[in-house]
C-alpha cells in the first residue's frame, strides 16, 4: 500500500543515489540513520506525532495510509509516555533481517514504483555490483529541486525544509548541490540540520558513530541490531510487505 506522494524516506534515499552512476553518495549507516529520521519526521508533518524535549511521542489521529509509516506510528503509540528520539532512531536504523536492512527495503520500494532502476553487473567478471540509478519516473530531479529551494532561502515549504535538513545531517548536500557556485546553498542545507530536533539527533549519532570508529573505510561497519523496540519489525519479518519491502 503506497500513498500518492513520495515519503520523505523515499525521497532522501533517492537523493543518496547518484542518478546516473546509480552509487550511494553517503555512507550507509548514515543514510540508515537518516531514513530513521524520516520516517519519524513523515508522522510529524502529518500532525501524529511530537519530538520534543528529546522524546518522540504519538499524538492521536488516525493512521497514515502508508503500511510502512503506519506501523512506525503505531510503535510510537505502544509506549504512552513516548521514546527517547536517539534510542528510537537507533534501533530503527540498526534493523538487519532476512529481508534487508531499512536502507535496502526502501530502497526496493522505489524499485517497485519505478523511481529507481537496479542494475547488476560484474567489476571485473568477478565481483558482483548493483547500481540503482534515476528509473522511469524520475522524482529525484523534483526532490533536488526542492532541496535547492531551501538552500537558497525559500522555507515555506516545511516537507521540503525537513528533507533539506535530513540531507544536511547525512552528507550528500554536495551531490545534490554540486559546483562551487553552489557553496552557500550547500552550506545552507549543512546548516538547517542543527536547527531540527530530529535532523540534528541524526547528525549527532552519525558524527558519534564516525568518531567511534577512526580510520574505518569509506561505508565502515553498518550500526549493531538495535535490541530495543523495532517499529518495522513485522514488516521485514511478518507478511505485512506491500511491494516495496519484500526483497524480490
Amino acid at each position: 500500500m503506497f500513498v500518492s506522494h513520495f515519503t520523505l524516506p523515499e525521497e532522501l534515499s533517492l537523493l543518496a543515489h547518484d542518478p546516473v552512476e546509480g552509487r550511494i553518495v553517503c555512507r550507509p549507516y548514515a543514510l540508515r540513520l537518516g531514513i530513521a529520521g524520516a520516517v519519524a519526521a513523515e508522522p510529524v508533518l502529518a500532525g501524529r506525532v511530537v519530538v520534543a524535549d528529546g522524546k518522540i511521542t504519538a499524538s492521536g489521529g488516525p493512521p497514515l495510509g502508508d503500511s510502512f509509516l503506519d506501523a512506525a506510528l503505531a510503535g510510537v503509540a505502544g509506549r504512552r509516555k513516548g521514546h527517547k528520539l536517539q534510542r528510537w532512531l537507533r534501533d530503527t536504523a540498526g534493523v538487519k533481517t532476512g529481508a534487508g536492512r531499512t536502507d535496502e527495503v526502501w530502497r526496493h520500494r522505489l524499485v517497485a514504483r519505478g523511481a529507481l532502476r537496479e542494475e547488476r553487473a560484474r567489476a571485473l567478471g568477478v565481483i558482483a555490483q548493483r547500481r540503482h540509478r534515476a528509473g522511469p519516473d524520475d522524482r529525484t530531479s523534483a526532490a533536488r529541486a526542492r532541496v535547492s529551494a531551501v538552500g537558497h532561502g525559500a522555507v515555506g515549504d516545511e516537507r521540503a525544509r525537513l528533507l533539506a535538513a535530513l540531507v544536511g545531517a547525512t552528507g550528500p548536500a554536495r551531490n545534490v548541490l554540486p559546483g562551487d557556485e553552489l557553496f552557500r546553498p550547500r552550506s545552507e542545507v549543512t546548516a538547517s540540520a542543527g536547527r531540527d530536533p530530529i535532523a540534528r539527533t541524526v547528525r549527532d549519532l552519525i558524527r558519534e558513530r564516525a568518531g567511534g570508529t577512526p580510520g574505518r573505510a569509506r561505508g565502515g561497519e553498518p550500526l549493531p541490531e538495535g535490541p530495543g523496540w523495532n517499529p518495522l519489525r513485522w514488516i521485514f519479518d511478518g507478511d505485512g510487505g506491500d511491494g516495496g519491502g519484500g526483497g524480490d
